[in-house]
């Protein structure tokens, strides 16, 4: 799960720079709260699933 976590982070984060660099079209930044809320939603999931297994 860390590495899911870790990976889906710094795919975050590039994005987010990249955006603030102007690097990415108009397109892609219209798309940017799915984006961030779909790779919040993925690791709150994990977690979850993780947290849950064990019981």
């Amino acid at each position: 799960m860390a590495k899911l976590t870790a990976w889906l982070v710094t795919i975050l984060g590039v994005w987010l720079v990249l955006a603030q660099l102007g690097v990415l079209p108009a397109s892609l930044l219209n798309l940017q709260g799915w984006i961030v809320a779909i790779i919040v939603l993925v690791i709150g999931i994990g977690k979850l699933m993780r947290n849950y297994k064990s019981r």
